[in-house]
């Protein structure tokens, strides 16, 4: 009798030494996890502007072949550089609000830049936005790689301002509800 759930376990292993072996992925974080979403990303653009250009070939020329050829290679072309685009934005922004955090996730991915030696001052979104794009590559792969600390202060932050709003909504529910008592009691 075949253990599946073994043999499952075995290949993920194998592939787990895999991609630890080609620049330890293991658990992908940084640019192997900024690899595997813009390669989602651009995959699926690209099967979407395809099918639809070779529609619209299909329908002028009676073949949508080379329609579709071009029109997937713009669409992952067009979608990897959005991508690219939305991540360095969404990096640049928790790079002014947690300029500590993201110098972590820098040195962390990348001992050997020296991003651990940078001044507070290097730390601001101005000072990455016209740099390579090796640079703000890096910073894309550590915002990628502090994504579970930005989520859960994202998450705290929340907390605090929901449990803001519901001791708000209980105070004044109970002024509310004396001034009410009040009333019917006189």
């Amino acid at each position: 009798m075949v253990n599946h759930e073994a043999s499952v376990t075995n290949v993920g292993s194998h592939v787990s030494q895999l991609l630890r072996s080609i620049g330890n992925w293991s658990r992908p974080s940084g640019h192997g996890l900024y690899m595997f979403r813009s390669m989602f990303v651009a995959s699926s653009t690209a099967a979407l502007v395809g099918l639809a250009t070779a529609a619209v070939g299909g329908i002028l020329t009676g073949s949508g072949s080379l329609f579709f050829i071009v029109g997937s290679c713009l669409g992952f072309l067009g979608g990897s550089l959005h991508y690219y685009r939305m991540s360095l934005a969404q990096a640049l922004s928790a790079l002014d609000e947690h300029p500590t955090l993201m110098q972590l996730h820098l040195a962390y991915n990348f001992p050997w830049l020296g991003y651990q030696h940078l001044a507070r001052s290097q730390l601001r979104s101005d000072q990455w936005r016209g740099t390579t794009f090796a640079r703000q590559g890096n910073l894309i792969a550590a915002w990628l790689s502090a994504s579970d600390a930005l989520d859960e202060i994202h998450d705290r932050k929340t907390a605090l301002i929901l449990e803001a709003i519901v001791k708000e909504a209980a105070s004044k529910g109970l002024a509310d509800g004396k001034q009410g008592g009040e009333m019917i009691g006189a």
